[in-house]
This record gives structure tokens, C-alpha cells and sequence, in this order.
């Protein structure tokens, strides 16, 4: 037989039960009542959803739009895994959003985030596919995978073996080079004597066509002077002949003189031709012993110089 006391005990806590029954119903169901929406489907592709679970938080652009309410493997395919989304009824999703998994700081959470989307576009049906972009956390994973393919290509050069062939090169190119500067050193004299008969030659040349204008000028003159004296010759001529005589005398030595104007100007211009032709060739010449010059010296001063530009044939 209870007592009093024990009845009011056990009504006290049934109805602390009871309150407790119902606050914690409440804290469960009221968010679902409340979170109406649609829900749409993302196919994750050979892509891990690790940290991503239900009730993960679905955003757009930043904003929070929805959540996560179903995670399963494909039924058709191994390689894809279905995510359903509920989006609020707010929220209009466009056919061209697109969808990807971005890390909640470094706790290894993730969310879903949406971006994309234009006004343009139809709107997306429930239960519609929202296709995927690849987020920040595969970019990372893609950055750390090109990291290790580098470190592993580094080690693999840094091997004894590619080691021991970089320093047996190097060996070769400073033998070489040392073998280069003692072929350069032995035969500089006879380069130096080579130059300076050039640079001389290159001098007489010179002086040999500055010697080629006066005689052009003077050519010239000659030309004037003779057709001058003809003038003269041609006034005395007729006055002394009969004017049938001195028309056929006069025909003649225009001919004549005609003839011989016309070959002193071919002499000339082949004279200047020439005197040309030797100015560019005396010109050739001395850029051409320059540069040996100078390359003469770039030898003298560096020897492998010569080995460098063999490789950079090669």
C-alpha cells in the first residue's frame, strides 16, 4: 500500500518525465516542421565525402540555404555517392548552379556550398540533379599530390647514380676548358701577328681608294677641257673651209667627238663602280677584323666561352 508521500513522489516524476519527453521531441521535430523546402540531389563523383554528414549545413555563396538529409552509395554506380540537399522554398535553384564540398576551418567538417546560377536559366525541378565543381578541399588534395610527384622526381635525381654523372660531367668540362686555354695561350702570338697584318692590309686599302677620288676629279676635268678645245678647234675649222666642207668636216668631228665622250664616260662610271665596290669590300673588311679582334680578346680573357656556345648549339 503506498503511502501519501510516495504517490506524490511518483507524480512529480512522471511529470518532470513527461516535460523532459516533450522538450527533447520538440528540440528534434520543430526543426523539421520548421525547414520546409525541396530536396535535390548532388552526385559526388570519385570524390570522398569524409566529414561531410547528415545535417551538414548547405550554403549559397555563404549563405545558408539548407541541409544535408541524405548520404547513400549509388545503387547504379560505386563511383558516385548521393547527397540530398533540403533547400528552403526561398531559395530558387537554377539548372546551371553547380555544388562542392568546402572544409568547416580545420576541424575536417565540410559543407555543401552552391554557386552559379543565372536568372536566364530554368529553374530546377525537385528532386533534380545539381551538377559538381571541384571545391577548395580537391584543389588542396590535387596541389599535395603534385608536391609529392615533385619531391619524388627531386630524390630521384639527387640518386648516387645521376650524381656521380653530374660530377663526371663537370670533370670532363673543366678538362676540356683547361685544354681549350692552353690551345689559346700556345697559338695567341701567331693570332696577334695574324690581326695586325690584317689591320694593315685593311690601312693600304684605304689608302688606296681615298687615291681613286682624285683621279676620278681629275678624269673629269680632262672630259671638260677636251670638249672645250673641240669647241675651239671647230670655230677655226670653219672659218678657213667652205661651208660643204666644213658641214662634212663638222659631222665628222662630232661623230668622233660623240664617240670618244661617250667612252670616257663609260670609263668613268666603271671607275666609280669600282671605287664603290672597293669601299664596301675595304668596309666588310674592317668589321670583319674588329670582330675577330674582339673575339680574339673574349677568347684570350675567357676560354669557355668556346664550350658554351658549343652547348648552346647542341
Amino acid at each position: 500500500m503506498m503511502t501519501h508521500e510516495q504517490k506524490t513522489r511518483l507524480a512529480v516524476f512522471l511529470s518532470l518525465a513527461t516535460v523532459i519527453f516533450i522538450a527533447v521531441v520538440g528540440f528534434f521535430v520543430a526543426p523539421k516542421l520548421r525547414d520546409m523546402g525541396e530536396v535535390y540531389v548532388v552526385n559526388f563523383r570519385n570524390t570522398s565525402v569524409q566529414g561531410l554528414i547528415i545535417g551538414s549545413l548547405v550554403k549559397y555563396r555563404g549563405v545558408e540555404v539548407g541541409r544535408v538529409v541524405r548520404i547513400r552509395v549509388s545503387p547504379t554506380d560505386l563511383d558516385s555517392i548521393l547527397v540530398d540537399v533540403k533547400i528552403r522554398t526561398d531559395v530558387v535553384v537554377k539548372t546551371d548552379m553547380t555544388a562542392s564540398m568546402v572544409f568547416v576551418g580545420l576541424t575536417g567538417q565540410k559543407y555543401v556550398e552552391i554557386s552559379g546560377g543565372t536568372l536566364a536559366a530554368p529553374n530546377l525541378s525537385a528532386r533534380g540533379e545539381i551538377s559538381t565543381s571541384r571545391g577548395l578541399g580537391e584543389k588542396a588534395d590535387d596541389i599535395v599530390n603534385n608536391i609529392e610527384t615533385t619531391a619524388k622526381r627531386i630524390t630521384e635525381l639527387l640518386s648516387p647514380e645521376n650524381l656521380a654523372k653530374i660530377d663526371a660531367f663537370l670533370t670532363n668540362v673543366e678538362k676540356g676548358s683547361a685544354a681549350v686555354s692552353g690551345v689559346l695561350d700556345s697559338r695567341r702570338s701567331s693570332l696577334e701577328n695574324t690581326l695586325i697584318s690584317v689591320e694593315k692590309a685593311t690601312a693600304d686599302f684605304a689608302q688606296a681608294t681615298k687615291s681613286l677620288v682624285p683621279m676620278t676629279e681629275d678624269l673629269d676635268r680632262l672630259i671638260k677641257t677636251v670638249e672645250a678645245n673641240s669647241q675651239q678647234t671647230l670655230g677655226n675649222i670653219s672659218a678657213r673651209f667652205s661651208a660643204e666642207e666644213m658641214g662634212l668636216v663638222i659631222k665628222d668631228v662630232r661623230d668622233f667627238l660623240a664617240t670618244a665622250s661617250l667612252s670616257l664616260k663609260r670609263v668613268e662610271s666603271i671607275l666609280l663602280e669600282q671605287q664603290a665596290e672597293l669601299q664596301r669590300t675595304f668596309s666588310n673588311l674592317s668589321v670583319t677584323v674588329d670582330n675577330l679582334a674582339r673575339f680574339s680578346r673574349e677568347i684570350a680573357d675567357e676560354p669557355s666561352v668556346i664550350l658554351r656556345t658549343r652547348k648552346d648549339k647542341k
